[in-house]
C-alpha cells in the first residue's frame, strides 16, 4: 500500500466517524418502508452507483471535499411566453341545452272576461253554462260570473297559472261556485288546466288563497250563509289542494264537517215533467213524481216542498191533497208551487205524484228545480245536515 492509499483510507474513516454520530438508527418498520422505496427507484439509481464505484475512491473523495457552490439558475428566454389558453366556459345567458320558454299563465281579470274559456263540468245536473263569456258581477237572472282571480305556479314549472273562482246563477236565485285553473298554450291561447273544487256537494265556497309553494287554499262552509236563518251555525273550514300531475286533489285540512246533533238530512228527487197535447183552452198538462227521504238522525216536524217550474205553471190534481197546504206562487222570486207536508220521521220516505198545468203552449223555462226545507213545530226553517242534496234539477217539455 502506498502512502497515498493510506492517506485516502484515513480520510474516509474520519469522514464516516464524523457523519455516523448524526444518524439515528431506524426501527424495523422504517427499515421496511425505506427498502420498499429504494426498490422502486433501484433501476434509476443503480447506474449512478455503478459509475461511482468504477471511477474509484479518489473521485468520490474529491466530490465530497470540494466547495459546494449552487448550480447556476436556468437560462431565461427573452421571448415572451404566451399565457395559457383558458378552458371554454358558458356565458351567463347560455346554458348547456336551451329549453323552450314556459308559457305565462298569468291571465288578468280583463282578459278572462273578454275570453270564452271552457269551464270544467259543474256538479250534478245544474243547468250552468260550460262556455261563453263571463260577467264581471252576478247576473240578475242566469249566467256565469268571475268572482275572483289569483295566481300561483301550481305545476311548479316556473310560470304562474290563474286560479279563478267562478259563480253560476240559475232560476234567478240558485247559486253554485267552482274553483278552476287556467293557463296559456305555446300560441298564447287560454286553456283550462282543471277544476279544483265545486261548492256542491260541500255546501259553500267563501274565498281562495293561493300559496307561494303552488298550493291552493279554499275556505268552505257546510251551507250557504246568505238569507239562511241558521247562518250563525255555518261551519267554516280551510282546505288545501294541489296538482298531482293529472288533476287537483286535497292535500291538507279537514275532509268533512263535524256531525251536528238534532239535525235531519232531507233528500229530494223528481222526474221530468212531460206535457201532453194542448187542450181546447190552450193549456198543457203533465205531472212529476217527487220522492223525499229523511236520512236522519233527527225527525222533521214539517217539510216545505217547492217546485220551481216557471211563471205560467200552476198545480192541479189530487196528488196535492197529501199536502197540509198547497199553493201556486207566481209572484215569488222565483215563481214556485208550494207544498207543506207534515212530520217525516228519520229513516222514512214520502212519494208524491203531483199534477201541473201550463197555461200556454210555450214554457217560460225548461229547467226545473225541486227544493225541500225542514221546519220546526212553529214552521220556522231549521238547518239541514247536508243542504247540497236538499235540491234536485230536472227538465220539463
Amino acid at each position: 500500500m502506498t502512502d497515498d492509499d493510506m492517506l485516502l483510507n484515513a480520510r474516509f474513516a474520519a469522514y464516516r466517524n464524523e457523519r455516523m454520530t448524526d444518524v439515528t438508527p431506524a426501527g424495523p418498520g422504517a427499515v421496511r418502508t425505506t427498502v420498499r422505496k429504494r426498490r422502486s427507484v433501484a433501476t434509476t439509481v443503480g447506474a449512478a452507483v455503478a459509475v461511482a464505484f468504477v471511477v474509484g475512491p479518489a473521485a468520490g473523495y474529491a466530490a465530497l471535499s470540494q466547495d459546494r457552490t449552487p448550480p447556476p439558475p436556468p437560462a431565461t428566454s427573452t421571448e415572451p411566453t404566451p399565457p395559457p389558453t383558458p378552458a371554454p366556459s358558458l356565458s351567463p345567458t347560455q346554458s348547456a341545452s336551451t329549453a323552450p320558454a314556459v308559457p305565462d299563465g298569468r291571465i288578468t281579470s280583463a282578459d278572462l272576461l273578454a275570453a270564452r274559456p271552457d269551464l270544467p263540468a259543474w256538479w250534478g245536473d245544474a243547468p250552468c253554462q260550460r262556455g261563453g263569456r263571463l260577467d264581471g258581477k252576478a247576473p240578475r237572472e242566469e249566467g256565469n260570473w268571475l268572482q275572483s282571480a289569483d295566481y300561483a305556479d301550481v305545476d311548479r314549472d316556473g310560470a304562474e297559472e290563474t286560479v279563478a273562482m267562478i259563480g253560476c246563477k240559475f232560476n234567478r236565485s240558485v247559486v253554485q261556485t267552482q274553483v278552476a285553473v287556467f293557463g296559456r298554450d305555446a300560441t298564447g291561447n287560454i286553456v283550462t288546466m282543471g277544476q279544483v273544487l265545486t261548492s256542491r256537494p260541500i255546501g259553500w265556497i267563501f274565498q281562495v288563497d293561493t300559496r307561494p309553494d303552488g298550493s291552493i287554499r279554499i275556505e268552505v262552509g257546510d251551507r250557504e250563509p246568505a238569507g239562511d236563518p241558521g247562518s250563525a251555525a255555518v261551519v267554516r273550514q280551510w282546505r288545501t289542494y294541489g296538482w298531482t300531475g293529472e288533476k287537483f286533489a286535497q292535500t291538507g285540512g279537514p275532509s268533512g264537517f263535524p256531525a251536528k246533533k238534532g239535525l235531519a238530512d232531507l233528500r229530494v228527487t223528481a222526474t221530468d215533467v212531460v206535457y201532453g197535447p194542448q187542450a181546447a183552452d190552450g193549456s198543457r198538462h203533465g205531472s212529476t213524481t217527487v220522492t223525499i227521504r229523511n236520512a236522519g238522525p233527527a225527525d222533521a216536524d214539517h217539510v216545505l216542498l217547492s217546485l220551481e217550474l216557471g211563471e205560467n205553471v200552476r198545480h192541479e190534481g189530487g196528488g196535492w191533497t197529501d199536502c197540509l197546504e198547497a199553493a201556486t206562487n207566481p209572484d215569488s222570486s222565483p215563481a214556485n208551487l208550494g207544498c207543506l207536508l207534515d212530520r217525516i220521521p228519520a229513516g222514512q220516505t214520502r212519494t208524491l205524484v203531483l199534477g201541473v198545468a201550463s197555461s200556454g203552449a210555450k214554457l217560460t223555462q225548461v229547467s226545473a228545480r225541486a227544493h225541500v226545507t225542514r221546519l220546526d213545530q212553529q214552521r220556522n226553517p231549521v238547518p239541514d245536515v247536508k243542504e247540497a242534496d236538499n235540491e234536485f234539477h230536472f227538465d220539463q217539455r
